[in-house]
């Protein structure tokens, strides 16, 4: 069997691009090194949240995937629901930025609505009311139970009798062949495909590694906390704070946001890139985090995968500033990893008619990554290179 489009990696990109290609009627290849998922895709907070994209392209990317997650939401069996997202202001100067970022919404169409402190607190009894200047809330955003969402949208893809998922599957080389190209697997096993799209997340080293660790590629260790089961608390949705609205893209938008003070933390929270983030899983527990520490893409084989403590003291440290729990009992710790691309926002390179790279979205993967890769799916199967997406994001 000659396959329409072979997909190495089936993470978050890799997956939702098989999602499109089999609705356009392709027979496809879907292969994946491990058992299951096991990258950024599944270590990460689960919020999908166009909210933190920069109003235009990114933002309406993110748009576009909450539809597309939507339409999936009543085949997820409880991966997948809508309770909105929370940004709570820590200071006057935050809120001013909420402030303009309503204008901005309502100017642009996107559903929002400023919240006070004390309907912030009516939302999140837990909030500690020293901390909350008042909220911006997204109704429509949703969230993800992570290590859930790719294993149903698997056995959604599996269903498909155009898809062939190998899964515990490494891939060895990909190489031109007559009209197409051919995928060999570590096993000796070899596939014959019109095209190949490679979705290797932060694994920069194992194909293609010219291409793909260069001087505007880095990797971005993150890590996260989540406690143990708390029943009587309720969060839903998700909940960001004064640290993420002075992170993420979105607020460097607003006008005041140049004139923003110093949050007066301490440095290694700025040094670190943490801001605090906050999702309740159906158990009652919590997920909290997270930070970022950088490498350059040339840096994959020496990447430390040790657990700082004085990260989690650090998150630890503001996260109960913020949300006042019965207990702070943490039962797992981990890191996740994640590659971007630092001047378009995302790799997407045609290296030959046959061959495309994805990767380099950076932490925008699942908010973003459903419909990017309608977008590339589309060029690919209409013999459009991938770097004609890039041209649609600037």
């Amino acid at each position: 069997m000659k396959f329409d489009l072979a997909i190495v990696g089936a993470g978050v990109l890799g997956s939702f691009a098989a999602l499109r290609a089999l609705h356009s009627g392709k027979k496809v290849l879907l292969l994946e090194a491990g058992e299951r998922a096991r990258g950024a895709t599944v270590r990460n907070f689960g919020q999908i949240i166009p909210s933190g994209m920069a109003p235009g392209t990114w933002r309406g990317l993110g748009l576009r995937s909450l539809e597309i997650y939507r339409s999936l939401e009543p085949k997820m069996d409880g991966a997948l629901w809508q309770q909105g997202s929370l940004y709570i202001a820590s200071s006057p100067e935050e809120a001013t930025l909420l402030e303009e970022m309503q204008d901005i919404n309502r100017d642009t169409g996107v559903e929002s609505e400023l919240l006070t402190p004390a309907q912030c607190l009516a939302r999140i009894p837990a909030l500690q009311p020293g901390y909350c200047c008042g909220g911006l809330f997204y109704p429509r955003e949703m969230s993800a139970e992570s290590g859930l969402l790719m294993p149903r949208l698997w056995q959604l893809l599996a269903a498909d009798p155009n898809l062939t998922l190998k899964p515990a599957t490494a891939v060895a080389g990909v190489e031109e062949s007559g009209d197409g190209a051919t995928v060999t697997t570590a096993v000796g096993e070899r596939f014959s495909c019109r095209q190949v799209l490679v979705c290797c997340g932060h694994l920069l080293n194992r194909l293609f590694p010219q291409h793909l660790q260069i001087d505007t590629v880095q990797i971005s260790k993150l890590q996260m906390l989540r406690t143990e089961p708390l029943k009587p608390v309720k969060i839903p949705g998700n909940l960001l704070t004064g640290l993420s609205i002075r992170r993420y893209d979105a607020f460097k938008s607003c006008p005041s946001y140049r004139s923003l003070p110093d949050s007066g933390l301490d440095p290694r929270y700025g040094e670190l890139g943490i801001h605090m983030l906050f999702r309740q899983s159906a158990d009652g527990s919590l997920i909290v985090g997270d930070s970022h520490e950088y490498f350059s893409a040339q840096g994959v084989d020496s990447l430390d995968y040790e657990i700082r403590q004085d990260i989690n003291d650090l998150m630890l440290a503001e996260a109960q500033r913020i949300l006042a729990l019965p207990q702070w009992k943490i039962t797992r710790a981990w890191n996740g990893f994640y590659s971007q691309e630092n001047q378009r926002g995302v790799l997407l390179k045609s290296i030959s008619p046959a061959v495309h790279l994805a990767t380099g979205i950076g932490g925008k993967g699942m908010s973003t990554g459903p419909a990017l890769m309608e977008r590339a799916v589309d060029s690919l199967l209409a013999g459009r290179p991938l770097e004609e997406c890039l041209e649609q994001i600037q």
